[in-house]
């Protein structure tokens, strides 16, 4: 799995970083990815789904 973050059209919501700190953090005025995320992670496919900008990527 693989994590990316449209610095463009993040807002900095911090919902992402609520739902799995261990994978994402807000840096200044957008999220960012810390640490790509190892087997299935539910928790990040939820920041994905309920990210209100659509910003994250999970591939």
């Amino acid at each position: 799995m693989t994590v990316t973050v449209d610095e463009s059209r993040c807002i900095a919501c911090g919902m992402c970083a609520f739902a799995a700190p261990e994978v994402f953090r807000v840096v200044g005025k957008s999220s960012t990815v810390i640490a790509q995320p190892e087997g299935r992670a539910p928790k990040v496919r939820d920041a994905a789904n309920g990210c209100p900008v659509n910003a994250i990527r999970v591939s």
